[in-house]
């Protein structure tokens, strides 16, 4: 029973480690700008100029003028799940996760070191998952509230990707051509927590016998790269490439026993739990690549068009390694997935900005989980920048997240046994400064 206890929970903390990465798809957070985030995420051939380029494309750092900017994305979503006709364990066939809020910061530098060069920083969390499920506590397993049957796969989950970016650009054809690159330092963290059930040899096959929290981190390295091309006059073209990242995580697994009410059994659970230990994996956010156009209609409109690639297939095979128990390898099959973005800017007067953007996203995962109940999804955004000063401006954004029921299972490796629906909306405020008031697009 020391075996598989250990290689299980430890299986539940890595996956919910590699299906975090997935809010845009499941919990990649690309909410970075309110201004980018007014457009869903499009621009990569015209980025804001409040200093997100960094992030959204490095090559528009050249283009943009020097500015420091400081923002949050207030992220509120929530989840409910409905069994299907006989698959309820008991009379509450409809579980609820009640909505969340969580902040997500960011901060951005760039600074134009003379015409043609720029340099800059960047400071924000682009992954991130936080699930809670009601359950009943350890001591009393078998209280009259809500323990739904998905605290087998995972009750209490949280991960963290965040990501520090020294960038340089430069404008390669003055006005026209621009390129950016930069390192990332990346730092993970998870904290899981799931119930295990008891090994059928001794009849305990349909009883939660422990409960198990995995807590780890790490840091990595990756690159991103971006390009900007104007095409014609009003007309641009952008790409960016962001690199697979590997976080070496290195921490430490718990086992409690859960109480069964019968002693002599409990005492027998108790001594064949696991001793805590150490546990390790390497997580691997995706790589990415988006391209875009974007293209200034009218002096006062302008649109723009993203598609992006994220290969989430790095998550197909992951290992694990046991301070005491043998490795074990973990098969998760998530797919490598599309984003389609759309997004208009009007320039209503001299000082505001109203903006508008439609994103689609493909499902990651194979299938909606208690630990990622995610689905294809359909973002509608709505901003508004405005202009304090020649230099200052602040930016507002509303996202709704539309993501259609989504059949699902709630045991791991078990057969559907209901629906997941998901709500979600993003607010975003940016505060940002440009040295010398804003420029003018090349």
């Amino acid at each position: 029973m020391r075996r598989s206890l250990a290689i299980a929970s430890a299986a539940a903390a890595v996956s919910v480690a590699a299906g975090a990465p997935l809010h845009a798809q499941g919990s990649m957070v690309d909410q970075q700008s309110a201004c980018m985030a007014a457009r869903a995420g499009a621009g990569v051939a015209l980025p804001c100029d409040d200093g997100s380029s960094v992030w959204f494309n490095p090559a528009g750092m050249a283009m943009s003028p020097s500015a420091i900017a400081v923002g949050v994305a207030l992220v509120r979503a929530g989840n409910t799940f409905t069994y299907d006709p006989g698959m309820a364990p008991t009379s509450d066939n409809t579980i609820e996760r009640e909505d969340a809020t969580v902040p997500v910061p960011q901060a951005y530098v760039n600074f134009r070191a003379s015409e043609r060069l720029a340099v800059g920083v960047s400071a924000l969390a682009p992954y991130g998952l936080g699930l809670e499920w009601d359950v009943c506590p350890a001591t009393t397993p078998r209280c009259s509230t809500t323990n739904f049957e998905g605290r087998f796969t995972g009750y209490d989950n949280q991960l963290r990707g965040f990501y520090i970016q020294p960038t340089v650009a430069y404008q390669v054809i003055p006005g026209r051509l621009s390129v950016g690159a930069g390192l990332d330092y990346v730092m993970g963290k998870i904290d899981v927590s799931r119930r295990q059930f008891g090994p059928e040899t001794v009849g305990l096959g349909r009883t939660e016998v422990a409960d198990v929290n995995l807590q780890g981190e790490g840091t990595g390295w990756t690159y991103h790269l971006g390009g900007m091309l104007k095409l014609g006059e009003g007309a641009y073209l952008g790409a960016r490439y962001l690199g697979s990242a590997e976080v070496d995580l290195d921490g430490d697994a718990t086992f409690d026993p859960v109480k069964t009410g019968n002693d002599p059994v409990d005492a027998v659970i108790a001594a064949g739990l696991p001793k805590d230990q150490g546990v390790g994996s390497t997580l691997t956010f995706p790589s990415q690549v988006v391209v875009g156009v974007g293209a200034r209609v009218h002096p006062r409109i302008n649109l723009m068009g993203d598609f992006q690639r994220t290969h989430w297939s790095s998550f197909d095979v992951l290992p694990v390694e046991f301070e005491t128990a043998a490795p074990d390898t973990l098969v998760l099959g998530y797919n490598d997935a599309n984003t389609f973005r759309l997004a208009a800017d009007f320039q209503a007067t001299d000082a505001l900005v109203v903006r508008a953007g439609f994103r689609y996203n493909e499902a990651a995962t194979p299938r909606a989980t208690p630990l990622l109940p995610e689905g294809e999804r359909n973002y509608y955004s709505l901003g508004l920048g405005y202009r304090l000063t020649r230099a200052l401006s602040t930016d507002f954004s509303f996202q709704y997240i539309n993501q259609p029921p989504r059949e699902g299972a709630v045991l791991p490796g078990g057969p559907r046994a209901g629906i997941y629906e998901s709500r979600g909306m993003v607010f975003n405020f940016t505060l940002a400064y440009r040295f010398g008031g804003a420029a003018e697009q090349p």
